[in-house]
């Protein structure tokens, strides 16, 4: 036999040519035409040329796929049958015609012909894994979900194969709501793929958000797990607990996994960081302690004692918040007020185990804020925040924080000189941080403000750009708008209001209360006189005369009835004085009702509802 070798490039030349052939007819003028009138939504227009066009050449793909389009957008199901049926015949083999075929039956409400070519396209090859995706996408389409579903489970069967399209028929499933049915197959997925937990979760999640979403799925992984324990799958009932706010069911799932994959109190830690930013600092603190009796490894065990202090600190400031502001008899209080001297305590310890580290700096720097924020002792917290600044000089990133409540316990001292240069210090410095510095310059701004410099202080808050997730942000811009109104109304006014402020500010009570009255008196037609009325009432009240607030508040509420925008605030602190300070449920009661009344789109409605609840013994 004699071989002959064609040049590569000779072949190369004739393949073009022959593409090119094939492909001229396409680009006639009628084709594109034809397109065009596709395009426009023209459709009579565009079957009269496909049909010319398939009629020369009943071959060409392009327009046999052109033709079928339109037949289906003008819903002639009968003229797409039968150009199916002509194709079908030509390429018998054609798993996608038959497919094509099956889906226009069932446009045209012929069900017994549609599942038959369906069935057709399957006995091609009935265990082709992907003639029954291709006949499942196909369903899909036309929204046949249960068929889908029962193909999937049926295609397992066929193929031998029980994990077969395991993720379609989950996603399937919670599609149609059969929660329990999705979960299972994730279950299935996560069984034969361990590491891709958060696959599983990332999928499962767009349906756990539905109460009854997430009560199937714990059932069903529950349900397993009493089959057979598993890590994974306590992994994964551990998630939906917590995607359900069900900390306390969450941490008992943490710690057998922490047991059963031999972490040695790291999963607990890990569980306790994420309920502590959740808020939810009683289980936050019970995590943080098992994790230290586990004991967890010592490279972690500093950061798990400053985690459980800072619960205890956290939960003593909700105690504080159940129970009531403190009242202005117990300041300056000291170290051994009960609700904090766990918090403190533990911060000492803290302090003595790891001196001259981030930890000991940060217990220095938490214990300052209780000092200062909660018992207004000034010299403690001083002592507390230079500490902070020599347990790691020069590296300390809590420098610039500490410099900013130094400045705030200076001004509470008086000393606005002081306070003042920390500010400075803080908002000309790039290191800090942008919301550093512009807390820095809010605090310069009540400096101006308490000294009468109005101008000055609104220069300052026009300059910042407020992030409104930041803790001062709310009151930067309080200041601005209350200084640019009472500025252009009454400025004598405003600069009394100023001085009663900053005597509030330094907790000389008895002084601003004076003080506020007499802006009161004199100057009645003043914008800022019922916000003078809202500060005299808050100070009584820290002052123990619970009358005089009461009566002040009620004042506010009647005399300003049209233009305060305090007063479902002044209606709350009347619930609360009864709450807290008299001890009279009744009355208590019903001045949160008469907030619900009055003011319903209060953003305090919630909480009061939430304290009436408490007042009657109603189950929260």
């Amino acid at each position: 036999m004699r071989l002959f070798f064609v040049p590569v490039s000779l072949v190369v030349v004739i393949i073009l040519s022959s593409v090119a052939s094939s492909q001229e007819p396409i680009r006639t003028p009628k084709f594109k035409l034809a397109e065009s009138y596709e395009k426009a939504g023209k459709f009579e227009e565009a079957v009269r040329l496909y049909e010319e066009l398939y009629e020369g050449q009943p071959g060409n793909h392009v327009y046999f796929e052109g033709l079928r389009r339109v037949y289906l957008k003008l819903k002639r199901y009968n003229d797409a049958i039968s150009l199916l049926q002509k194709r079908v015949t030509t390429s018998p083999g054609d798993v996608n015609l038959r497919g094509m075929l099956g889906s226009v039956y069932y446009k045209a409400g012929v069900e017994k012909e549609a599942t038959a070519a369906w069935e057709s396209a399957l006995a091609t090859d009935p265990t082709n894994p992907s003639y029954y995706r291709l006949i499942a996408n196909i369903l899909l389409e036309n929204r046949l979900l249960d068929r889908t579903a029962e193909l999937y489970r049926r295609a397992r069967v066929a193929c031998g194969d029980p994990n077969l399209f395991t993720t379609d028929l989950a996603h399937l499933l919670a599609v149609t709501m059969d929660y329990d049915g999705a979960t299972t197959e994730y279950i299935r997925w996560l069984n034969q793929n361990p590491t891709q937990l958060g696959f599983v979760q990332s999928r499962m999640s767009r349906f756990t958000g539905k109460m009854e979403g997430l009560s199937a799925a714990l059932a069903t992984v529950r349900g397993e797990l009493e089959k057979h324990e598993d890590v994974s799958l306590y992994e994964l009932m551990g998630w939906l607990y917590l995607e359900g706010k069900q900390f306390h069911e969450a941490f008992e799932i943490y710690k057998k996994i922490d047991k059963m994959s031999r972490k040695n109190g790291a999963r607990i830690h890990a569980f306790a960081d994420r309920v502590f930013k959740e808020g939810t600092f009683e289980v936050a603190a019970k995590a943080y302690f098992e994790a230290i009796n586990t004991p967890v490894a010592t490279e972690r065990l500093p950061q798990a004692k400053f985690g459980y202090a800072s619960a205890l600190k956290e939960l003593s400031i909700l105690a504080d918040t159940l129970q009531g502001s403190l009242s202005i008899d117990e300041f300056p209080a000291t170290e051994s007020q009960p609700q904090y001297a766990g918090a403190i305590a533990y911060f000492r310890q803290i302090i003595s185990e790891y001196p001259h580290s981030d930890f000991s700096a940060k217990s220095y720097y938490q214990m300052g804020t209780i000092q200062f924020e909660r018992f207004f002792d000034l010299d403690g917290s001083l002592r507390s925040f230079e500490q902070v600044e020599q347990e790691l000089p020069g590296v300390n990133v809590l420098s610039h924080d500490v410099s900013l409540k130094m400045g705030e316990i200076f001004t509470a001292k008086g000393d606005t000189a002081k306070a003042a240069a920390r500010f400075r210090t803080v908002m000309n410095n790039p290191a800090a941080v942008p919301d550093q510095r512009d807390e820095a310059s809010y605090r310069l701004a009540e400096l101006e403000y308490f000294n009468g410099r109005f101008q000055g202080a609104i220069q300052l808050l026009e300059g910042i750009t407020l992030n409104l997730k930041a803790d001062y942000a709310n009151d930067a811009l309080l200041l601005l708008s209350f200084l640019q109104e009472n500025t252009m109304t009454s400025e004598p006014a405003l600069a009394q209001f100023a001085r009663a402020h900053y005597l509030a500010r330094q907790r000389k009570n008895t002084e601003a209360i004076a003080i506020f009255l007499k802006v009161i008196d004199q100057y009645p037609q003043a914008l800022l006189v019922d916000d003078a009325l809202m500060k005299v009432g808050t100070l009584q009240a820290e002052a123990q005369l619970n009358t005089d607030a009461i009566a002040t508040y009620e004042r506010l509420l009647e005399e300003f009835t049209e233009s305060s925008i305090a007063l479902d605030k002044a209606q709350f602190s009347i619930g609360e004085i009864y709450h807290y300070k008299l001890n009279d449920k009744a009355k208590a009661i019903s001045a949160y009702d008469k907030l619900l009344a009055d003011f319903p789109q209060s953003i305090l409605t919630a909480e009061a509802r939430k304290r009436i609840r408490r007042l009657r013994g109603d189950t929260l």
